[in-house]
């Protein structure tokens, strides 16, 4: 196999089980889709920095730790932002073989990203069922990432199923358990300053980061339906499992605001 830090990232005698830092991955991934980009400044990897940032790829915490070796959960995140934005990958709807790493909820943020690209095999998960969100890649891991980024046929999907309780209704379902079930709660997990911008009607803003310090905080009786709501899909996706895992027993997920056209109330 080629390897692609010497020839993508510049990296001199690097060897195949260096580590590799969060400046020479974005390199690797930004230069493994788009190749040559030429420098915006001094440094010669300027430029596949610049268009990282730009393309929402890398966020300003990984231009503070470009030097540092990348973690396991950043190197997750940029995958899983290529696929989506440069590749336009659809996310897998059932990814609740993920569920089975025991580190997938030790970062809230990072829970999607992780559980894409384990369930589509890209990024596998370590021993005893880790993914190790905080460990580091060398050389060789790196170009295997890459190169099942690039091709599905070098993938090892996972698709061993775990029964996940909350179920994703179409929004017309959504309107009509509303009509057959006064009870039937509509919440918007995103911040309230999100919420503020456009909501749908009739529903309430609990955010994620409400739910997930305090699930009981939502209703009393547990077996409330309740249907949750996003941006992407993403946090409706955490706060059901949060709410499953408190014990409420009728939870649902419909697709977020930038997934259906809703009409949006201020």
């Amino acid at each position: 196999m080629k390897n692609l830090l010497h020839t993508d990232a510049g990296v001199a005698n690097a060897d195949v089980e260096d580590k590799v830092t969060t400046e020479q991955f974005v390199k690797m991934i930004v230069r493994s889709i788009k190749g040559n980009i030429e420098p915006t400044r001094d440094d010669s990897t300027s430029g596949y920095l610049d268009y990282a940032l730009y393309k929402g790829l890398i966020e300003d915490y990984d231009m503070t730790s470009l030097s540092k070796p990348i973690e396991r959960r950043s190197a997750a995140r940029i995958v899983h932002e290529a696929l989506l934005t440069e590749l336009s990958e659809r996310d897998e709807v059932k990814w609740s073989a993920a569920e089975k790493l025991i580190d997938l909820y030790s970062c809230r943020t990072c829970v999607m990203h992780i559980a894409q690209v384990y369930v589509k095999g890209i990024m596998l998960g370590r021993e005893n069922n880790v993914f190790d969100v905080k460990g580091n890649m060398t050389v060789s891991e790196v170009e295997e990432i890459v190169v099942r980024m690039l091709d599905r046929g070098k993938r090892i999907p996972q698709t061993e199923d775990k029964a996940f309780r909350s179920k994703l209704l179409q929004p017309d379902e959504a309107w009509e358990l509303m009509l057959l079930n006064s009870r039937t709660m509509l919440v918007d997990v995103r911040t309230n300053e999100e919420y503020k911008q456009g909501h749908i009607d009739g529903s309430i803003c609990i955010p994620l980061h409400d739910i997930s310090n305090n699930p009981f905080s939502v209703c009393v009786k547990k077996d409330t339906p309740i249907i949750l709501y996003c941006q992407k899909g993403y946090k409706s996706s955490l706060a059901a499992q949060a709410l499953i895992d408190a014990g409420y027993s009728k939870i649902y997920t419909i697709p977020g605001i930038e997934q259906h056209l809703y009409h949006l109330k201020k």
